[in-house]
């Protein structure tokens, strides 16, 4: 199984063997054209996940290296790699792709919730601003099982930033306004986005939100070129509004208000050992409604006359 991960969402979970990536620094920027080399750390989380033991054969990171935007590093000469569990070690590096394998023969039997942690350090960054993907793969129960992440890492110009994205005041009450807050270099373009909003903020460095009814998660997406960094808050809201297809009580309800968007009454069904047959509330807001045809009685038929009456 193959996922893939954009920037700024460095986390797949879906699958047997999980992985987190981070970057050191978190922002990753390109090397300068004279001066000095801009290097980069890469870590990588691996963590077995289900409620089954696995057996663990294999682990490789991939980190495309050259001179154009979709190359991460300009060469993995002096790349350091390294892993921490004990048994593990790293066993070499072909086609951009970096090994490590369990010392055990066959591989190493792993409980679910243990993870690892491969390090790529020291990783020469090249100049060339855009996007590259850093491929994990786990091969597992000899080889019968593959777990890849493909995982986009954005590089940007020297100088780029975006940081400190927060939101005031939290949690906020049903109906009231939060002011977003960042900080972020001049030349970022920058759209804030929520619940399928999306506003273009270049150039600001706040927003406000009005009439916030539930708890939401705010992100900010900061751009140059190809390369995108996404930063992510949540805004609590202790009292929400709630929107349902279906509501089952098993106690009382008490409300201020009821409404619904589809039908043009809500109807109070009775459990089946209740005597009553059902019965249907009138909306407040429309007291004149016609009945219910599902639970008014059809009128009873009259018999035409005989020919005979005629």
């Amino acid at each position: 199984m193959t996922q893939y991960v954009p920037a700024g969402a460095p986390l797949a979970t879906d699958d047997r063997v999980a992985f987190q990536l981070n970057t050191v620094p978190e922002v990753v920027r390109v090397s300068p054209s004279t001066g000095d080399t801009e290097r980069a750390n890469i870590s990588l989380v691996a963590t077995v996940t289900g409620t089954e033991r696995i057996t663990l054969n294999e682990i490789t990171v991939k980190v495309l290296a050259g001179a154009d935007s979709p190359h991460f590093a300009s060469s993995l000469d002096g790349v350091e790699p390294a892993v921490d569990r004990p048994g593990w070690t790293y066993t070499g590096v072909q086609q951009s792709t970096f090994s490590f394998t369990p010392t055990t023969a066959g591989g190493e039997t792993v409980e679910p919730g243990a993870s690892l942690t491969i390090a790529l350090d020291r990783i020469p960054v090249n100049q060339a601003i855009g996007s590259s993907q850093v491929t994990a793969t786990a091969h597992w129960n000899n080889d019968s099982g593959t777990s890849r992440t493909i995982f986009e890492v954005a590089k940007f110009p020297p100088g780029f930033y975006v940081r400190d994205f927060t939101a005031s005041p939290v949690p906020v009450n049903n109906g009231g306004d939060v002011e977003l807050r960042w900080q972020a270099s001049a030349g970022a373009t920058l759209h804030l986005l929520w619940e399928g909003e999306q506003h273009d903020v270049t150039g600001r460095s706040e927003y406000t939100v009005h009439g916030l009814r539930h708890t939401t998660v705010f992100y900010l997406r900061a751009s140059h070129g190809t390369a995108e960094q996404t930063l992510g808050t949540v805004v609590g809201v202790p009292d929400p509004d709630i929107e349902v297809n279906n509501l089952i009580l098993t106690d009382t309800l008490y409300t201020n208000q009821m409404e619904t968007l589809t039908l043009d009454r809500i109807r109070i069904v009775p459990a089946p050992d209740s005597e009553a047959a059902g019965r249907t509330e009138q909306l407040p807001s429309e007291p004149d409604l016609p009945p219910d045809p599902a639970t008014t009685p059809a009128p009873a038929a009259t018999a035409a006359p005989s020919p005979e009456e005629t």
